[in-house]
């Protein structure tokens, strides 16, 4: 039976129509990717859904009883002073804010209050719902007496996903759940929205995690809804043909337009006169040509004229290690960045990616060790805070400094036209920044950033709301550019498509470096961890100490009994998912994510039978 029934749906602002008599049904256990280009009305649509705003025309119909939540893009205000307790338990509606008074009873000592309150929650029979936040608190490492204004970006959204998941909405809206998340915490919500019972749909630019969840895409593209009822990856081959399809046919069009404008000029008044339909045609077809979204060309990134200059040295960093106060950050780091690479910096929020740039650049000054860095550096770089942009500047004054030229690779060029490498329109460039979504904000930024003459790109988490079609823009540009790259991303597909190298900050200061894209750096990982087990068996066999005679209780002796057994059953499993793990193809199965991470699982419990056995054995 349908949860949600769109028809006819229309909805405009201003001059623009951002939904044209849309019509789709929506299905209890639906998983659905939203997917348009930045500015194209998603975040509207999921608005129009969650009965933010009202559409203009047509019905909505929602199944009675169906409870909706929604998860906005933009995170909290900075000044929310509100415990993540509070926040969670706001999801609840009613009861949340009675369980939330009690709490905030208990910790200020107000016993009078805090008994009231718990009279009244034991009337509406509501203590389950206390243990139900604690559980999800802890389901996402959030501690409840903290408060959202001391937290990042990425814990932020954390809390809010927590607040839309603990009611277990039969609809669940999430716009953007994964920006400013690290990798762990992707795949860690990942798994949960596989597991989640409910309907979903979800905005996302990282590919990965689209690909592992949805099971049907909604196409949003110049007002028009395209339902495709399949996964992401066929989902893609089918937009492929779509385009195609759609670009003959416009090529037929155009050549069909160029011969009627020619038959229109060659001067016969008394045959134009005969044929006012046709002419009423042509003017018909010259508007369909004006209103037609054309196919965007690509950019190029401007690179200094002479690469001689540079050194094929760019950053030569020597067991450096920082720490601030007590936290260490980094320890003992080496690693040399040539001209040309382009490298990958991933790693938990707060781990300290932000840093390490920072150190390469000599913003920050290493407590040991030394950074040699070439003196022909000549860098741009793009930060995720979007500190740059200023409100009501004009877009093509932000990217030009007010000219209406720009220079590139030695050419000038119009700011506009430039501008339209970047998916921009005219109106578009010509407007302030306020009037831009989140997406066209760091296009925008892109834009400034590669114009400038550089050999060297610092990108930190680049791909935050960026549509899919502007990610693969900006990857091919970065596949294609002649300098040095490094980057910050959480976006796994992206990192694959580009990286030469990946540097992990593996946590408590440890840094190391791999070979490849964030695939290639689990492979390799997987297969360092399988040698240290062997490693750790061999030393273990061959260094067995003699047994002390000490009697095992009963229970001891039957789990050293058991545990070989055990071990090689785990040994056996290890093995099989290696072996899918080496498969060329492995990575194209929607459960490799999960595969991985019970992987690693199974590796630590080895790694602890193995310390439990030797104890027992030399019990």
């Amino acid at each position: 039976m349908p949860l949600i029934t769109l028809d006819n749906i229309s909805l405009r602002f201003a001059e623009k129509p951002i939904l044209c008599e849309v019509s789709a049904t929506i299905h209890k256990g639906d998983k659905i990717a939203l997917i348009g280009r930045n500015g194209e009305g998603k975040s509207s649509f999921m608005k129009v859904l969650s009965g933010i705003i009202q559409a203009d025309d047509g019905n909505l119909k929602i199944k009675n009883s169906t409870t909706i939540s929604y998860l906005e893009q933009s995170p909290p205000d900075d000044d929310n002073d509100q415990t993540l307790f509070e926040i969670v338990a706001q999801g609840l509606g009613d009861i949340g804010e009675l369980l939330a008074k009690y709490q905030t009873c208990l910790n200020k000592g107000n016993i009078d209050e805090s008994a009231a309150c718990q009279d009244e929650i034991e009337r509406k029979d509501a203590w389950h719902y206390l243990n139900k936040i604690e559980v999800i608190l802890n389901r996402f490492t959030l501690d409840s007496k903290a408060t959202l204004e001391t937290l990042s970006g990425g814990w932020r959204r954390r809390v809010m996903l927590a607040k839309a998941l603990i009611q277990e909405p039969d609809l669940l809206l999430l716009d953007e759940p994964t920006n400013h998340m690290d990798i762990i915490a992707i795949l860690d919500l990942e798994k949960m929205l596989k597991d989640f019972h409910g309907t979903l749909i979800l905005i996302s630019h990282d590919r990965s995690f689209v690909q592992g969840i949805a099971n049907k895409v909604f196409d949003l593209d110049r007002g028009n809804l395209s339902v495709f009822d399949c996964g992401y990856l066929d989902y893609i081959k089918r937009k492929d043909s779509l385009l195609n399809a759609e670009g003959l046919a416009n090529a037929r069009f155009d050549k069909k337009l160029a011969q009627e404008e020619t038959w229109i000029r060659q001067g016969i008044k008394a045959r134009r006169t005969r044929n006012e339909g046709r002419v009423r045609a042509l003017q018909e077809m010259r508007q369909t040509y004006i209103s037609r979204r054309k196919q965007q060309g690509k950019a190029k990134i401007h690179t200094l004229e002479d690469e001689q200059r540079v050194s094929k040295i760019v950053f030569e960093v020597k067991k450096i290690s920082y720490q601030i106060g007590e936290l260490e950050l980094v320890k003992d780091f080496s690693t040399l960045i040539l001209k040309g690479e382009k490298i990958g910096i991933i790693g938990g929020n707060g781990s300290g990616k932000s840093t390490l740039i920072r150190l390469l650049l000599g913003e920050l000054t290493p407590d040991k060790g030394n950074i040699r860095r070439s003196k022909t550096i000549e860098l741009a770089y793009f930060d995720q805070m979007r500190e740059m942009l200023e409100p009501n500047m004009k877009a093509m004054d932000f990217v030009s400094g007010g000219r209406d030229y720009i220079n590139i690779n030695g050419k000038d060029k119009h700011v506009i036209g430039y501008l339209r490498q970047f998916l921009f329109t005219g109106k578009q460039a010509m407007a302030p920044i306020r009037m831009f979504s989140g997406g066209e904000k760091n296009r925008l930024m892109l834009a400034k950033i590669l114009s400038q003459p550089a050999n060297l790109l610092v990108l930190d988490e680049p791909t935050n709301d960026l549509d899919v079609e502007t990610l693969e823009l900006l990857e091919e540009m970065l596949v294609d550019y002649a300098g040095t790259v490094i980057l910050i991303s959480h976006d796994r597909t992206f990192l694959n498509n580009i990286v030469s190298s990946t540097i992990v900050m593996e946590g408590e200061a440890v840094i190391e470096q791999y070979i490849g894209g964030y695939d290639d750096y689990l492979r390799q990982r997987s297969e360092q961890l399988e040698q240290k087990n062997k490693a750790k068996t061999t030393t273990t066999v061959a260094n067995k100490p003699k047994k002390v005679q000490t009697k095992l209780s009963y229970k001891e002796q039957q789990q050293l009994n058991e545990l070989p057994r055990k071990i090689e059953d785990l040994e056996n499993s290890i093995t099989t998912s290696q072996e899918q793990l080496s498969d060329p193809t492995f990575y194209q199965n929607p459960d490799a994510q999960n595969i991985t991470i019970e992987l690693s699982k199974m590796e630590l419990e080895l790694e602890q039978m193995y310390d439990k056995w030797s104890e027992l054995d030399n019990g």
